[in-house]
């Protein structure tokens, strides 16, 4: 899932002080049972929020549409928030105590929101309701969803990251598609080859990207051993500054360096219009990301292929789900309700409705296997699920401090304003100061 904004911890912050002041908040008791708002003649308004999804024939809106028909006593209404300003809006709304009842939370952010104390935990909601079963859901995927032993989130959709490339520019290059055999090193020698530059010496046509997004780098540091810190985020030195973590950062930027670079610089990519133009308009041979792409690339003329990440040295291969979950407000007045509507965005209609545009995979057992049984072109993306791990955002309520400390570092070195080492070495210390 695309990150959010930078202030979001900070805005958070204040959501516990002014939820717990707002007029008209009554928390449900523990049995999940709740007030509901009046006798059962009483319709219940409830309001549900995503990223994205604007137009007026979204799958969402149909959801709410269809929910609101096999609902007579509950009235829904969705209200989708363009992605950029979606966090700035859900956590102002959530500190003046009118956040929607239930909202979408990106995987990297799970964490976050249930430390804040903002999102319900749903044990009792599930376990008081006979005909629920939470086993409909991918092992993974529900798993992901619990936070210190409490389930907090239902499964909304998945895309495990996975290599997506170019078959024109292979072609054109007489070089063999990526194979389930490939190494990293394989994949860079590849990405070579597939590095064009003008009559000036400008490079053209890239082989690869080795984006700044940090899911792609953390996959590639642990292809080397290494992570940005230890395994429940309470540690960056010795971790974020390894030695290990150091020699693998140096050969990772040193693909978007010096004459014989294979990637486009982080401003190169802004400028030609992002990975997935560049890649739409045989400028970029392959790069590392979710499904989502498919959509558009699916509009254009490429000819495209997905493999599986390639191995590191080792032999093992490494991977994150990017995943979506409904969260309900803790501080809504109707949860019951709430816990009604979360079961039908999460159920198996939904999850057959999103998942036949092919842009995310279905959090479902049943749907998922329906979907494998029949996918050809991207069944290794699915396959990339065999070898997801969690990073630093789903392991630690820390995980804001690592993700900002690191990315600054790494804004350093792209700038060349600081060595690997150096920007590494004082975001490590920086980490920890502020955890401590």
């Amino acid at each position: 899932m695309k990150k959010w904004s930078a202030g979001l911890a900070f805005l958070l912050m204040f959501s516990m002080v002014l939820s717990a002041c707002s007029s008209g908040s009554s928390k449900d008791a523990a049995s999940g049972g709740g007030e509901s708002g009046g006798s059962s003649e009483k319709t219940v308004e409830l309001k549900f929020t995503t990223w994205g999804e604007l137009s007026a024939d979204s799958v969402e809106k149909k959801l709410a549409d269809q929910f609101n028909e096999t609902h007579p006593n509950i009235k829904v209404t969705f209200e989708p928030v363009p992605g950029d300003g979606y966090a700035t809006k859900l956590t102002t709304s959530l500190a003046a105590g009118q956040a929607p009842d239930v909202f979408l939370i990106g995987e990297g952010d799970y964490f976050k929101y249930v430390d804040k104390g903002v999102v319900e935990p749903l044990d009792d909601y599930v376990k008081n309701d006979g005909a629920f079963k939470t086993d409909i859901f991918q092992p993974d995927l529900i798993n992901m969803g619990k936070i210190d032993g409490k389930l907090y989130y239902l499964p909304k959709d998945f895309n495990p990251l996975a290599l997506w490339y170019n078959k024109r520019m292979f072609d054109e290059a007489k070089i063999p598609y990526p194979s389930d055999k490939w190494t990293w090193d394989d994949m860079i020698d590849a990405a070579k080859k597939l590095t064009k530059k003008d009559d000036k010496g400008k490079v053209t046509e890239f082989g690869f990207n080795a984006t700044k997004w940090e899911y792609p780098i953390y996959i590639y540091l642990w292809l080397n051993g290494a992570d940005i810190g230890n395994e429940d985020g309470t540690k960056a030195e010795g971790f974020m500054n390894s030695d290990k973590t150091i020699a693998a950062m140096e050969k990772y930027v040193a693909l978007t360096k010096g004459e014989d670079r294979v990637s486009p610089t982080p401003q190169d990519t802004e400028t030609l219009g992002g990975d997935s133009s560049m890649f739409m308009t045989d400028k970029l041979a392959m790069m590392i990301t979710g499904r989502w792409v498919k959509s558009d690339l699916d509009k254009s003329d490429v000819k495209y292929g997905s493999a599986l990440i390639p191995s590191g040295a080792n032999g093992e291969r490494a991977s994150i789900i990017a995943a979506a979950g409904w969260a309900m407000n803790a501080n809504g007045k109707h949860k019951k309700e709430a816990f009604e509507l979360m079961k039908w965005l999460s159920g198996t209609e939904a999850q057959k409705a999103r998942s036949e545009k092919g842009q995310v995979l279905p959090a479902t057992v049943a749907e998922l296997d329906q979907v494998k049984s029949t996918e050809v072109v991207d069944k290794p993306v699915i396959e990339m699920m065999n070898f997801a791990k969690k990073p630093i955002s789903m392991r630690s309520a820390n995980a804001p401090i690592f993700t900002e400390e690191f990315n600054k570092a790494m804004e350093k070195i792209l700038l060349d304003k600081s060595t690997v080492k150096e920007a590494l070495d004082e975001a490590a210390k920086t980490v920890d100061s502020k955890i401590k």
